[in-house]
């Protein structure tokens, strides 16, 4: 499932268990979730879960600070967080809430001015014994402060001078950490809810260990005062060591860095080729909600066909949480979602499902100068929109495990805002969108339609777009996946009867997470078209205000997706906690679609896929955000 937990990009096999809420802002179904067969009986200690995982979409990146390209679910929720704990968590018991119980830091207090906030950190420890400082998450800041702006951290928005907009950390003015007290002042006030949120939210703090340029030559990134030219110069150096050193998977499990852990877990073993790895309980975890578990395995298939052959197949090496193909799958029944499951006599059940707090889309590259322009123009971008059945698919080829994703504000779980009447992501009307573009200068008697009228007037193809320009663009997506395949070989379907000709090729995941880098240049040059990466999980920037997303320069914005309009609304709602604020961004949005939605799968952002769990195992409830926590499983007796 496919974005960034974390702000992600989110790659479209993430999270497979976590828990249901009912559907608000579509009537797609009346629920959703398997009511699901959770184990029940005497909780065990110990004992070996294998869980499936899709070859080519393994963590490839340990450190927490990452590039766009590297901001997966998978990094993210099923590796870093379980090994390094972020100040603040969010999504436990399926809730898109912050955990306080199991955040390093103690909920924030304010200056009377609103431009101080200060946050006290419990006492939790590193694996060598040293104790989580707020000095370590000042090391977070002041490399954030340094290698943000130079587009080497996913989750920086840039200041936009033109609305005196200023985001995180460009909007501290001092930074200092005192043992276990970390003081921010800021430039002005913010919504509180938003700073926490979407701001304080991005911090991991870094074990002082990690403050180096070289193997063994200590660095000042950590202790640095904040904002200074010395502050520059240490963390840049200490930047480039460690990122090198990050993508080393070979080494993770032996490497002085990365073997010194916070959090529940550690990692056991590593496979860089076929993306093998395992976790095993830190003994010196600190922390609460310690680990039944004595190992997690994680085990690469190449395709869904493969994983779901293995399910069946059971013996010694079974797998104990694995899921359906579109085939196997069977139809939602509203009133029994756990009927007529294929695997009961295998001794499996389904596992309760998330409604994940995201988006699914593919992205558009408004920087390839071969066919940006097309995207550029309101009207063609939204006549794209109109020939995607969202409906449709989730019908037949989800066979009704799915909803429509209606925008940039997740329509899933309970509780995110109501969805703005402006916005048309559920639209499907394949004449609207033939007539829209022969209304703007195009010749749609064949596919690919061409332009026979170029210019800026109101009835012509528009800026940028020359004579018999084709309205066609290619997309990749995730091979192996039998249920996604299906619906792109849909979507170009109804494209082409609008005359849009869209073709979709499979690659293996990571290698589309590596294609996508912000590139502004020609396809010839290597620079992509369209990318079907999964879409978008709100986290680590939780309240879905867009500025992390959909702002020009915005870190996972790798599509130069540019509207002065959006940049305005979406920092208004970051200084306002309004409605009015969060329906005046969604507003903008549509007016210039930034990319084109596409159905969410059930208990994922991307294709659904359906878990299975042994009977015996006891997975309870996990987040939304495509992350999970092993440290709540249990098998039983």
């Amino acid at each position: 499932m496919s974005l960034s937990r974390r702000t992600r990009v989110v790659a479209a096999i993430a999270a497979l268990v976590a828990a249901s809420t009912a559907m608000v802002g579509c009537s797609a179904k009346s629920t959703k979730s398997p009511s699901a067969a959770a184990a029940t009986g005497t909780p065990v200690q110990g004992g070996t879960v294998r869980y499936a995982e899709y070859e080519g979409g393994y963590p490839n990146a340990i450190w927490p600070f990452m590039l766009p390209s590297q901001d997966t679910t998978t990094n993210v929720g099923q590796l870093q967080y379980l090994l390094y704990r972020p100040l603040y968590f969010w999504g436990t018991d399926n809730k898109v809430a912050l955990d306080q119980n199991t955040s390093i830091g103690q909920l924030p207090t304010w200056s009377a001015d609103g431009k101080t906030v200060t946050i006290t950190l419990k006492s939790y420890k590193w694996s060598n014994g040293d104790a989580v400082t707020a000095q370590d998450a000042l090391f977070w800041i002041n490399m954030e402060k340094t290698e943000g702006p130079l587009g080497n951290l996913a989750y920086y928005t840039p200041p936009n001078t033109s609305l005196d907009a200023q985001y995180f950390p460009d909007n501290i003015v001092t930074a200092t950490a005192s043992g276990q007290t970390l003081t921010l002042t800021l430039n002005k006030t913010y919504n509180k809810t938003w700073f926490l949120d979407d701001e304080l939210s991005q911090i991991t703090p870094m074990p002082l260990e990690w403050d180096e340029t070289a193997a063994g030559t200590a660095g000042t990134c950590a202790t640095a005062t904040f904002g200074t030219p010395a502050m520059t110069t240490a963390c840049t150096a200490d930047w480039k060591y460690l990122s090198a050193q990050s993508t080393l998977g070979g080494t993770w499990t032996t490497s002085p860095l990365w073997t010194i852990i916070d959090g529940a877990w550690k990692l056991k073993s590593y496979n860089g080729s076929s993306g093998a790895y395992s976790i095993v309980p830190n003994p010196s975890y600190s922390g609460p909600d310690k680990p039944h578990l004595d190992e997690v395995d994680f085990v690469p298939y190449k395709s869904d066909t493969a994983e779901y052959a293995a399910l069946k197949a059971g013996g010694t090496d079974a797998l104990n949480i694995g899921y359906l193909t579109q085939s196997a799958q069977p139809e939602f029944v509203p009133s029994n979602p756990d009927s007529d499951n294929p695997l009961t006599s295998k001794g499996y059940v389904f596992a309760p499902l998330a409604d994940q707090d995201g988006i699914q889309y593919y992205q558009i590259n408004f920087g390839n100068t071969d066919v940006g322009q097309l995207f550029k123009q309101g009207y063609f971008t939204k006549a794209v929109q109109e020939t995607v059945d969202q409906a449709g698919m989730i019908k037949s080829v989800q066979k009704g495990w799915g909803y429509p994703s209606s925008g940039a504000v997740p329509p899933q779980p309970a509780g995110n805002p109501i969805l703005p009447s402006a916005n048309t992501a559920n639209v499907f009307d394949i004449a609207a969108a033939k007539a829209s573009l022969t209304a703007h200068g195009w010749d749609t008697s064949q596919t690919p339609a061409t332009c026979t009228d170029p210019g800026t007037g109101p009835n012509q193809c528009g800026a940028g777009i020359a004579q018999g320009q084709k309205a066609a663009y290619t997309v990749d997506y995730t091979a192996g996946n039998s249920g996604a395949q299906l619906e792109t070989e849909l979507e170009a379907s109804d494209a082409a009867k609008a005359g849009i000709q869209i073709t979709f090729t499979a690659q293996q995941e990571n290698q589309i997470g590596a294609e996508g880098v912000t590139c502004a240049g020609s396809t010839a040059s290597g620079c992509w078209q369209g990318l079907f990466y999964g879409g978008w999980v709100y986290a680590p920037d939780y309240l879905p205000t867009g500025e992390a997303l959909f702002a020009t320069g915005a870190g996972p914005n790798t599509w130069s997706y540019s509207n002065p309009q959006v940049d305005q609304t979406a920092y208004q709602s970051t200084v306002s906690n309004s409605a009015s604020a969060m329906d005046a961004y969604e507003t903008a949005l549509a007016a210039l679609p930034p990319v084109i939605f596409q159905p969410n799968g059930q208990g994922n952002v991307g294709y659904p896929f359906i878990p299975e769990v042994s009977k015996n195992l006891y997975v309870g409830k996990s987040d939304p955000f495509g992350g999970f926590q092993p440290q709540d499983w249990y098998f039983t007796k």
